[in-house]
């Protein structure tokens, strides 16, 4: 930080940390500092929202009262909401549309903590628009984004870089979400779990006391009272409930993955109407009133439709159907441009289908069971779990939001089986799957991911030596100890694997007495069956074979296990390093093809950045030699990442290919150029 220590607030910030004894100190009393703001923007938030709902609704928000609403009053508050909301995120802070979180993951991970400081007021005036006139949102991620955009501000103004800048940021994501909630202890896990991706003492202590100040705040104003009142102490009643509650963990974990996925379809349909940018969110926000004329449950937040289903009060084909247009409104209002969080939706979609399982349940199994309502509170966690890949966060919420912690089992039954299961069928969360279709990758979740996204095809070492089944102890001998390979692979004239020789066991075949060195050949002496990676197999599936079998190489088959060659442990490793520490640099890393011994760091020039931007139906078909960005918009497209069935492609600049929907073109220009160019395409 030395560029800064002429500013008067880092000098005073210098001051001020030497005067309080330390670092450990300092950090603790400025997350004091961010928690008590980031308290006071959820209520500033809150009562935005409840101002722009009395215009927008004046008999309220209820159930009962926008069902007594003529038509037009239900369809034109959503669109009058996108048309003021649309432009605001559209013109003034692209980061503001969506759920937030993911703008908050990514400034933490390839960013430094740096979020810009308009984010915070944008954010603020185009959720509070959204949420107020009924679009099919939560409170909650623009919070975090609000308050995390407070705690990296504050840090950036005290000169703060790295650590100690992400861990404001995380106080401040912290805050929002415990104040929002009455939940202090999930938001300091969320921050944990989702935010940052890492615990220490030096972590955790000022996220927790970030978020009590954060919490003391919102309950001075509001009181300390769960966001669902007057939930029955649901317990589990036999222990025969525990296969319908995996049963319904399962489901959870289907409906999850079908939100997750059903969003980014709604963001792809949106993006290809022909119509500007900052129009859409009307249309979106007109639908979804269009959508509010059969079901009212839609607009909003939906917590009255979680108490109907926590009460166990609802019907049964209206709660089932309600999952499936919930889904659709909120893919609705997110795609088309407008502002506003996932957690209340992912809420409502499992008091609704845990609602709808519970009375199923007791229909079949009267008196046997508990009541519907208890089905729709583990709901409500295994579908947040699910969605989000972050379990604890979820146990936790739904501990704080209903003070119920008497059906613990069941929940985190439920929702560990959710998580599991939607990770398995979509590796990303509803988080990062918004960064990955952008062509971002998280650092906290990189390594994971490239391990479970390569195949071994990709580092396939050539053909190891191989032997006949036929051939004499002697020349095997002669080859294992002229050859480089500590393992020699035995196949048949088709080129079929049949087994392995190391010198291991060549060492114990010649130590064994009455050995007639002419008579025995290699098929006598070969380890079989063996365990071998398929071409297709990921880096994650071969090292835990090499693992298991404790080797240093392993043979690779195609799909009639015919040998294509071999991998090793080394070379996992060098991919592994080599791939990951590439993008720990600032700026350009040059690497000429098989000499990465040889990269350089080519740094950016102050107030440029480089920024992957997605190809649009408007790019897609055009060239680099037709648009000519560099006289046009000022911005250089320095590589482009193509997205094939065998994975990620890195493509050079190429000035006569055709852009592909779905391509992320890597630009380095100056930041307002950047921006405009995202802007215009979009």
């Amino acid at each position: 930080m030395v560029e800064n220590r002429t500013n008067p607030m880092v000098r005073f910030s210098n001051k001020l940390e030497r005067l309080l004894g330390g670092e450990n100190v300092y950090l603790l009393v400025l997350a004091a500092v961010v928690g008590i703001l980031g308290g006071f923007g959820a209520i500033l938030f809150r009562w935005m929202i409840e101002g722009i709902g009395e215009l927008a609704f004046p008999n309220g928000m209820t159930l009962e009262a926008l069902a007594a609403l003529p038509w037009y009053a239900k369809v034109l508050p959503p669109a009058i909401g996108g048309l003021v909301a649309g432009p605001v995120v559209h013109f003034l802070s692209h980061e503001a549309k969506g759920h937030g979180i993911p703008e908050v993951m990514n400034a933490v991970s390839n960013k430094g903590g740096r979020i810009r400081r308009r984010v915070m007021s944008i954010k603020i005036l185009a959720s509070a628009i959204t949420i107020g006139t009924g679009g099919s949102v939560g409170r909650e991620g623009p919070i975090v984004q609000i308050g995390a955009g407070l705690g990296s501000s504050i840090g950036q103004l005290l000169g703060f870089e790295g650590n100690r800048l992400v861990i404001l940021l995380g106080c401040g994501a912290a805050a929002g979400m415990a104040a929002t909630f009455n939940a202090p202890m999930a938001g300091v896990i969320l921050a944990i779990e989702v935010i940052i991706g890492s615990a220490s003492v030096s972590i955790f202590s000022p996220l927790v006391v970030s978020s009590v100040m954060g919490t003391i705040v919102a309950r001075l104003m509001f009181g300390d009272e769960p966001a669902f009142l007057n939930v029955p102490e649901y317990t589990l009643v036999s222990v025969i409930e525990l296969p319908l509650y995996i049963v319904l963990g399962v489901l959870a974990g289907v409906v999850a993955v079908a939100f997750n996925k059903g969003t980014c379809w709604f963001e792809d349909i949106w993006e290809k109407v022909p119509l500007p940018g900052w129009s859409t969110a009307m249309i979106g926000g007109a639908l979804v009133g269009c959508m509010a004329l059969v079901f009212p449950q839609v607009l909003g937040v939906g917590y009255e439709t979680i108490n109907v289903a926590l009460q166990g009060t609802g019907t049964l084909w209206i709660l089932a159907i309600l999952v499936i247009v919930k889904i659709i409104a909120t893919g609705t209002t997110l795609g088309s441009g407008g502002s506003g969080g996932i957690f209340a939706p992912s809420l409502m979609l499992g008091a609704c289908l845990g609602g709808a399982f519970g009375m199923l349940v007791e229909m079949l199994l009267p008196g046997q069971t508990a009541h519907s309502g208890a089905y729709a509170l583990v709901g409500m966690g295994a579908v947040v779990a699910g969605a989000t890949h972050a379990p604890i966060t979820a146990i936790l919420i739904l501990f704080e939001l209903t003070s119920n912690y008497t059906i613990i089992l069941p929940l985190m039954l439920s929702c560990i089986i959710a998580t599991v299961l939607a990770s398995r069928i979509l590796h990303t969360s509803i988080f990062t799957t918004k960064l990955a279709r952008q062509g971002v990758r998280l650092r906290a979740s990189s390594e994971a991911e490239l391990m479970r996204t390569t195949k071994v095809r990709r580092i396939l070492r050539p053909f190891p030596d191989t032997l006949g089944p036929a051939t004499p102890l002697k020349e095997v001998m002669k080859t294992a100890l002229s050859g480089s390979m500590a393992h020699q692979y035995v196949v048949d004239e088709q080129g079929k694997l049949l087994g392995e020789l190391t010198l291991r066991q060549l060492k114990s075949a010649f130590l064994e007495q009455d050995l007639d060195e002419n008579l025995v050949v290699a098929l006598d002496v070969m380890r079989a069956p063996i365990i071998a990676a398929k071409l297709d197999d990921t880096l994650d599936v071969a090292m835990t074979h090499i693992s298991r079998r404790d080797v240093e190489m392993l043979p690779v088959v195609d799909e009639e296990n015919r040998l294509a060659g071999s991998i090793t442990r080394h070379d996992i490793m060098v991919f592994f390093e080599y791939e990951i520490l590439k993008d720990r640099g600032i700026g350009l890393k040059f690497v000429p093809q098989g000499q990465p011994e040889e990269a350089d760091f080519i740094e950016v020039p102050e107030g440029h950045i480089v920024e992957p931007i997605r190809v649009t139906k408007f790019l897609a078909g055009q060239t680099l030699r037709t648009l000519d960005l560099r006289a046009t918009a000022g911005l250089n497209v320095v590589g482009i990442r193509h997205h094939a069935p065998e994975g990620v492609e890195r493509l050079a600049p190429d000035p006569n290919r055709p852009f592909i929907l779905g391509d992320v073109l890597i630009v380095v220009g100056e930041q307002r150029a950047v921006i405009s160019f995202k802007k215009a395409i979009s």
